[in-house]
């Protein structure tokens, strides 16, 4: 897997918007973000355009994402924002273009379906990482910390340590190496049966989602499961699941998150933990996508490698 080279004071980045629409204060937004990192901002045409939920028509958003990786005045991309779009421009994208070109690549949530296709039909590293549309001049210091650390300095081996009093939590014990590949739960979901699905073989499965009812976590994962994608998997790390809305509900008529992972992973035993604090809360840790990585989960800790 191919590590792009880090960024550095001053480099042109681009900013793109290949989900749902950005409105002008998180362009403003994003652009001071950009700068407060030391970057110089270019902004793309996806990010002033609007089709319903979407920020422009398929072809234009994968035209932005094309563009901006066979630029050669351009060292990184920087996905302003998620939401949901991504799957669709998928049979539009360049790869041949973008695995020659393969530069700094962030966003999450909806920019899972980006990930997974960079790595795994491109071979590069991608960066699962806060969005500038945040303000990233408002981040928490873990968080910035970490972001820094990817930006400036790439996919480095370590450990990774959560935020503090955060622990990872053991659902199945062992130990498991490969490639970390994965993101919104939704998201890798939508894809299945596809060309651009997500390949679990051998790799240590990272998983997170927000704003979701259990019975639909339920769902994802079960689809998940029945498509082989989980138990093909060398380990998982389930990180947050925020922002869960509340059900009106009898206690006895749902399950709650730790019995859902207690009845649809706990019985593939394979090595599996809980918390990583990676997804759509802060602190959150950046997670290079596609690096090598240790999952301990007898322990507790994951290492890239």
């Amino acid at each position: 897997m191919i590590k792009p080279r880090p960024l550095r004071p001053g480099d042109p980045v681009a900013l793109i918007a290949p989900s749902s629409p950005v409105s002008e204060e998180k362009i403003e937004l994003s652009i001071q973000s950009i700068r407060f990192l030391g970057l110089e901002p270019i902004v793309f045409p996806s990010c002033f355009m609007k089709n319903g939920y979407l920020s422009g028509r398929d072809e234009a958003r994968a035209k932005d994402v094309n563009d901006a990786f066979v630029d050669p005045d351009i060292r990184g991309i920087f996905c302003v924002r998620g939401g949901y779009g991504t799957t669709r421009i998928l049979p539009m994208l360049d790869y041949e273009g973008i695995r020659r070109n393969p530069k700094f690549f962030a966003g999450y949530s909806d920019i899972t379906a980006l990930h997974i296709v960079f790595n795994k039909l491109c071979g590069f590293i991608t960066y699962h990482a806060p969005m500038p549309s945040r303000g990233y001049e408002e981040l928490d210091p873990f968080t910035l910390n970490s972001l820094f650390n990817a930006v400036f300095a790439g996919a480095q081996p370590g450990k990774v340590e959560n935020p503090p009093e955060e622990s990872i939590e053991t659902i199945c014990t062992g130990i498991a190496r490969g490639e970390i590949t994965g993101g919104n739960l939704s998201v890798m979901t939508a894809a299945l049966g596809s060309p651009y699905e997500i390949d679990t073989r051998e790799k240590i499965l990272f998983i997170e989602e927000v704003d979701e009812l259990p019975y639909r976590i339920d769902r994802s994962l079960t689809a998940l499961k029945l498509a082989g994608k989980l138990e093909a998997a060398a380990g998982i790390i389930l990180g947050t699941f925020s922002d869960m809305p509340e059900e009106d509900v009898d206690p006895a008529d749902t399950l709650s998150l730790l019995q859902i992972f207690d009845q649809i992973i706990r019985p593939l035993d394979i090595p599996t933990v809980y918390n990583l604090r990676s997804g759509h809360i802060y602190p959150q840790i950046v997670i290079p996508m596609g690096m090598r990585a240790e999952l301990n989960a007898t322990m507790g800790t994951v290492a890239f490698v």
